[in-house]
């Protein structure tokens, strides 16, 4: 077993497709033995975004905190702390802050083979 606090875990900036004031953790993955899913906890600050993308794996996400726009090419969905999500493997998606605090959530997703 493993036990850690996220802010232990380095943060790093996250700037793939057009994404402005947002961090990711990378809180557990394959170096702490886990082999089929890594943990990710993203903080994107008022008016930043993490722009349109798709890829692969599924996410699924819980919001700690803040408030937001989800959304894909053909809906968006306003989403506060404690809402989740499923984004599909493939489906094109992205997010934005849109409070006056940071937009904060847990995604984790598949190892893929």
């Amino acid at each position: 077993m493993i036990k850690k606090h996220y802010d232990q875990v380095e943060k790093l900036d996250v700037t793939d497709y057009g994404s402005t004031g947002t961090t990711i953790r990378w809180l557990i993955t394959k170096e702490d033995g886990a082999p089929r899913f890594t943990m990710r906890r993203f903080e994107i600050e008022p008016n930043g975004q993490i722009g349109m993308h798709s890829h692969p794996q599924e996410h699924e996400i819980y919001i700690l905190q803040g408030t937001g726009i989800v959304y894909n090419d053909k809906e968006e969905f306003n989403v506060k702390a404690h809402d989740v999500l499923f984004v599909p493997p493939d489906e094109p998606h992205g997010y934005k802050n849109t409070g006056n605090e940071n937009f904060t959530f847990i995604c984790v997703i598949p190892y893929l083979e």
